[in-house]
């Protein structure tokens, strides 16, 4: 793809306001150029305004996936000598354009295998367009999803997450009167140093291998001088890979089944929103070394292999297809949901060569593999 092509294929799409479950009008863009001049077939909007698209044939099948959706808050775009600004430009419409436009310069081969584009929706809120994705039935041998790692940079690891969101009630009475009734906020509290305790005496060697539990949100009380009736709190808990993120719900819901069981203690529920295990690619499996190798062959440097402590996409393609995963793109992370985002342009065209390298690398290996087994 021309560099023209390839800078404004981005532009339209950052031009486009698509915060999560707000995807319909970049999904149609996405779908009208795909089958237009961009070489794809069997493109079709699905549920969840997910885009899926392919070029190829045969196998391997590997799935370039990445979100369409952004954080809110519109941002202007404006292009300059080296770089593209604008909501999306690193997290992460670069990195979905960087694939599609990989997948079109490759649209032609007949040595390259399948490869499925998918746009995806909501994975800035709760990964309905992933999970939707998997819920439809796909298959395939690998998965890449794009996501700023930076040009050198390899995800292969994310920690787990368990969501959860305590609350309890309790008499409202005059804030005079503390010892007559117990307080929603300070039992919530109470439960929480429990939760927070649990997590401290799971610390590892560093903070990929440790539980973490964060309280992100509490909201309690209608006066300055009534004690609270309620108060709900939400916690973001983080599983590292050698745990299981289901067993420390369970593990969470026993801590909270105790304060439940004391008759002294008042009303408290727990909701689990979300338990999403942790996920780490083999450092020895072939979508690994397709990828070093090309970054290797673009960049003509080693990338790292990251292990980090968020939780991605990344993790339901691999457990849900029990395929190799990694997360790869352009742009620096840091610059993600921030006011000053945007993707460097030589970044941008370098992580499209990279794509298409790792993608006949991925072929050659599956090629290889045949003519040593005769």
């Amino acid at each position: 793809m021309q560099k023209d092509t390839a800078v404004n294929l981005l532009v339209d799409m950052l031009r486009i306001y698509s915060p999560s479950l707000q995807e319909a009008q970049i999904a149609e863009y996405l779908a009208d150029r795909m089958k237009g001049d961009l070489g794809f077939r069997n493109v079709k909007i699905g549920e969840a305004y997910n885009v899926t698209a392919e070029v190829g044939s045969g196998s391997p099948i590997t799935i370039l996936s990445g979100h369409m959706d952004t954080v809110p808050g519109v941002q202007p775009v404006k292009v300059t000598k080296d770089a593209i600004h604008g909501r999306g430009s690193c997290d992460a419409k670069s990195a979905l354009a960087a694939m599609i436009a990989a997948a079109s310069d490759l649209a032609d081969r007949s040595d390259i295998g399948t490869i499925i584009i998918a746009a995806v929706s909501d994975e800035e809120g709760n990964g309905l367009g992933t999970r939707t994705l998997i819920d439809s039935g796909i298959k395939a041998d690998y998965a890449v999803f794009g996501e700023p790692s930076g040009i050198d940079n390899i995800t292969i690891g994310y920690k787990g997450r368990v969501g959860l969101a305590l609350t309890c009630g309790a008499p409202s009475l005059h804030a005079s009167s503390p010892l007559v009734s117990q307080n929603a906020i300070e039992s919530v509290y109470e439960v929480w140093q429990v939760i927070k305790k649990y997590a401290a005496e799971r610390v590892g060697e560093n903070p990929y291998t440790s539980v973490t539990a964060s309280l992100t949100k509490i909201h309690g009380g209608s006066s300055h001088n009534t004690t609270p009736e309620q108060c709900k709190a939400t916690i973001d808990m983080r599983i590292p890979p050698h745990m299981s993120a289901a067993t420390t719900a369970e593990e969470i819901g026993a801590i909270v089944a105790r304060f439940q069981a004391d008759t002294n203690f008042p009303k408290i529920k727990l909701n689990i929103n979300d338990v999403t295990e942790p996920f780490e690619t083999d450092k020895t499996s072939g979508l690994i070394r397709a990828i070093v190798r090309a970054i290797l062959q673009v960049r003509q440097k080693r990338p790292l292999l990251l292990r980090k402590t968020g939780t991605g996409d990344m993790n339901l393609l691999g457990h849900r297809l029990k395929i190799p995963v990694v997360t790869y793109g352009p742009g620096n992370p840091h610059l993600s949901h921030t006011r000053r985002e945007f993707i460097e342009i030589d970044e941008y065209l370098a992580s499209i060569e990279v794509y298409k390298a790792m993608l006949e690398n991925l072929s050659r290996q599956q090629q290889q593999q045949q003519q040593a087994l005769g």
